[in-house]
């Protein structure tokens, strides 16, 4: 089988104060089905960019970004969000949730966008919202939720296309240890029922609890692969 993903000599430069700066520098890694893949590293390393590379939210300067095999260079734009909506499952910090929208019409958002008919879209979100343990919150919006069920709420958006990989970027950032916790054992019950994860964090325990496999970027390249705790 392919790999979910795998990126070949990545490079990424932006032109800050008219000064290029190289923010990932030559980075080659793959993601096998099933496996939970933690990106560490500290603030300004590279693995958020990493992350966006990967799931088509960027482009990089040079090298190769492979999907299933499949080139993410000769995607045009149609193909490239079509990628996106159903083959990618984002799951955020900041949440990114509507905050005038419940948590079920946040769950619907990446199948309105796919022309799913209105029925199915409301029992599908109401599916996932339970799967997330919030099926007793589904017409709650975000300002009535706690950090940690606006997580779940954009985990259950993030599934809800069945996406072949998802990436959180720093998903317990912003919850309390206790609160991250659950997350990330919801996280580990989703890799058991066969989802393949992609996670940055700058916490060392984060990622040994939960990955099979460590990635720790310094400076723009990886500068050690370490088994986790999981494998």
């Amino acid at each position: 089988m392919d790999c979910v993903t795998e990126v070949i000599d990545l490079k990424k430069q932006y032109i800050m104060g008219g000064q290029p700066l190289e923010v990932l520098r030559g980075v080659s890694l793959a993601v096998e089905p099933g496996e939970v893949v933690c990106v560490m590293g500290p603030s300004g390393s590279g693995k958020s960019t990493l992350l966006n590379i990967i799931g088509g939210l960027d482009r990089p300067s040079a090298g190769t970004v492979l999907a299933q095999g499949e080139d993410l260079a000769q995607m045009d734009d149609e193909r490239l969000a079509d990628y996106r909506r159903h083959k990618i499952g984002f799951v955020f910090q900041s949440f990114n949730l509507v905050p005038s929208m419940t948590a079920r019409q946040n769950v619907e958002l990446p199948l309105t966008f796919a022309g799913v008919p209105a029925e199915e879209r409301a029992q599908r979100a109401a599916a996932a919202l339970e799967s997330t343990g919030l099926g007793h919150r589904i017409e709650h919006r975000p300002t009535e939720l706690s950090g940690g069920e606006q997580q779940r709420v954009a985990i259950a958006r993030a599934v809800i296309n069945e996406p072949t990989l998802m990436l959180a970027d720093e998903p317990t950032g912003n919850l309390d240890s206790a609160t991250g916790r659950e997350i990330l054992g919801l996280i580990r019950q989703m890799n058991e029922d066969g989802r393949t994860f992609m996670i940055s964090t700058h916490d060392r325990g984060v990622a040994e609890s939960i990955a099979h496999r460590i990635i720790h970027i310094v400076d723009g390249m990886i500068a050690e692969v370490e088994i986790g705790g999981a494998s």
